[in-house]
């Protein structure tokens, strides 16, 4: 028998791998590859805004590419028919073709250093966002993805300028990507003026000292026809939500047709806040979260940077809660074959799994929650009454809390009412600021949405529009699959922080629905009382103008029948001014109106008093009234109210301004 040929293994770089996995990072077809490109450059700007601490403005341009100029043939034929747009469709074609796109994203953040841009944009796998720290982005893929795709189905390349604060000039480079070498292919990498006299061909003109970057690439998209929904509704439905979360940015979204202007697009999410969150940290990795994958990468990284390293310099660099005291008490857990200055060199692989079940094993202080950056409840509001106009909004933020060894902080808002909700529980979605758009139906915030009883918080749920806003931040989302769509319903700690959360909101918004009941019905008697007002002050008045004309005509009727002469004497004051029309039926209109008035603006504050003493764990801020100097007049006499054991007590009864120290 002859020999067999032996096989010969066949490696793949990374780049050649995503290539051939593409859907695992969000790009299973045209219409989603167009919604995922534009997710990761937007994203991808607004940290980099936010690096420099500069409100972001983000500029998203969307621009349809005649198949001629997309896929020329060698002779200058196209070899592929051309998509006719949505007409078409309707007429009866049943298989769209082909159609591409431009997309263009420009910024105002920190740009990239000029040598860095090939390998930042050409290298899969080389980014900037490892390490343990919240960020939008894990993996090194959104941009180098979208180049991926542009040259599977347009041979495309990548354009992009950029530049850096207060530096006079602009990078431009034009590259591809070579997958099977995993590195970038550069067509041009040139140095421009940043003076204001450079522009690009798709995003405009550079203003002078401009600082930033603006990335362009063309890819088979869709844009009438996506996952789920048309990638159109899509993209638009992140904007909005993206101005939710993020309402300290501004964002425009341009869609442009050449072949067919109606269909273009404008729209514009303008900044509502300028106050940003606190920016995240980078923190050392926590001893109990580090699987065995994560400590090999720890001890190679640790060797590159020096051979001789010891046991001891090692923990103490790449682990939170490790300090001299603790490695030698490590080390007497480890055993005798362990010591702290001997080198990682001579530690085996069976070493290194003993060393991180004791990390599992022992009892470490809870990571450190102020590293992270949540949207705080403050923006929330904001964003959400910016884009949903809702009748009631409520915000919480919980505590931090843990998941495998990493910390996170659930924050919620409900709302109700709103013009662009729909009937029922409405849920959007937040991980690491960014929103999740698909597979609504197997994340854990919208089970647990739809578990809460909510009629428990005096909320329709059928009938009415309920808002239900969660976010989670952390340094690790428990995301499935590398594409971000969903947070697994298994995490039991996060389930139980986004359940209590939505209830908060819950008692806080039952709280103001019963406010809210309880000032309709005063607006609804008011308003009954001041119907029946003039009739009952006419026939007041006509009972009144009667006794009068009898008390002229009859004689005083004899001490002992009078109640009183101060009596007698108030009633022929009366009378008199009846007689001689000082006294109308509409004064007595008027007083009884400031009566009813005035009969609301007690129980009001009796309410308010009663309130306060309901909440008394929650301290109310003393009030204090400025008095107010009338140039026509003497000062006014203010409304003063007094604070004391959380009651509020009425002192006078005039009041011009209320102001708070």
């Amino acid at each position: 028998m002859g020999k067999s040929k032996e096989k010969k293994a066949i490696s793949r770089s990374p780049a050649e791998f995503f290539a051939e996995n593409k859907s695992i990072a969000g790009f299973d077809n045209p219409g989603k590859s167009t919604f995922t490109t534009v997710r990761e450059f937007v994203e991808n700007s607004l940290d980099a805004a936010e690096d420099g601490n500069h409100l972001p403005s983000i500029s998203v341009s969307i621009e349809a590419v005649p198949v001629a100029v997309a896929r020329p043939n060698l002779y200058g034929k196209v070899d592929i028919e051309e998509d006719k747009g949505e007409d078409a469709a309707k007429k009866g074609k049943r298989k769209r073709s082909a159609a591409y796109y431009r997309v263009t994203v420009r910024d105002n953040g920190i740009g990239m250093p000029h040598d860095s841009v090939p390998d930042m944009l050409g290298r899969v796998l080389s980014g900037t966002k490892y390490g343990v720290k919240q960020a939008r982005g894990r993996f090194g893929l959104g941009a180098k993805m979208a180049l991926i795709w542009s040259k599977m189905t347009t041979s495309g390349e990548l354009e992009i300028y950029t530049a850096q604060a207060h530096r006079s000039q602009i990078t431009h480079c034009q590259l591809d990507i070579d997958l099977h070498k995993n590195e970038p292919r550069i067509k041009k990498h040139d140095r421009l003026p940043n003076n204001g006299s450079v522009s690009s061909q798709h995003g405009g003109n550079f203003p002078d000292g401009w600082h930033g970057a603006e990335i362009s690439v063309m890819f088979e998209g869709n844009w009438t026809t996506g996952m789920g929904a048309p990638s159109r509704a899509n993209v638009i439905k992140y904007m909005r939500q993206l101005a939710v979360i993020t309402p300290y940015a501004e964002f425009t979204l341009h869609y442009k047709d050449p072949a067919a202007s109606k269909n273009d697009l404008h729209v514009k999410f303008r900044r509502r806040s300028h106050k940003m969150p606190e920016p995240p940290k980078l923190v050392k990795h926590h001893p109990s979260s580090v699987s065995l994958t994560k400590l090999e990468e720890l001890v190679r990284m640790a060797r590159e940077k020096n051979d001789n390293m010891t046991l001891k310099k090692f923990l103490m660099s790449s682990f939170t809660h490790i300090n001299k005291g603790k490695v030698d008490d490590l080390v007497d857990l480890l055993g005798k074959k362990f010591q702290s200055e001997q080198s990682i060199e001579t530690i085996d692989k069976k070493m290194w799994m003993h060393l991180q079940s004791i990390l599992k094993k022992e009892d470490w202080p809870a990571p450190d929650g102020s590293v992270l950056s949540p949207a705080g409840g403050y923006n929330m509001y904001l964003g959400i009454v910016k884009e949903f106009r809702p009748d009631i909004v409520v915000t919480y933020q919980e505590a931090t809390r843990v998941y495998e060894g990493h910390p996170f902080i659930v924050e919620a808002a409900v709302s109700l009412g709103g013009k662009t909700l729909s009937p029922g529980i409405n849920v959007i979605r937040f991980a690491n600021r960014i929103p999740l758009i698909f597979e609504t139906g197997s994340d854990v915030i919208t089970k647990t949405a739809n578990d809460i009883k909510w009629g428990l918080y005096k909320i329709n749920q059928k009938e009415q529009k309920v808002g239900v806003f969660v976010s989670i931040v952390s340094t690790k989302i428990p995301f499935k699959g590398t594409g971000k769509e969903f947070i697994s319903n298994d995490c039991t700690e996060i389930k139980e922080a986004v359940r209590d959360a939505i209830a908060k909101c819950g008692s806080q918004l039952k709280a103001k629905i019963i406010q809210a009941e309880k000032k309709k019905t005063q607006q609804n008697r008011r308003k009954e009382l001041f119907r029946y007002v003039p009739n009952a002050c006419q026939s007041i008045f006509n009972v009144l103008e009667q006794c009068a004309n009898d008390l002229e005509d009859d004689e005083p009727p004899p001490k002992r029948l009078r109640s009183s002469d101060e009596d007698h004497k108030a009633s022929m004051e009366l009378v008199k001014k009846i007689n001689d029309g000082q006294v109308t039926a509409s004064t007595l209109n008027l007083k009884l109106k400031e009566h009813v008035e005035q009969y609301d603006e007690t129980e009001a504050l009796e309410y308010m008093a009663k309130l306060g003493k309901h909440h008394a764990d929650m301290a109310p801020e003393a009030l204090y009234i400025a008095p107010v100097q009338d140039n026509s007049g003497p000062t006014k006499r203010p409304l003063l109210v007094a604070q004391k054991n959380n009651q509020y007590h009425l002192l006078r009864k005039s009041c011009n301004v209320l102001s708070l120290p």
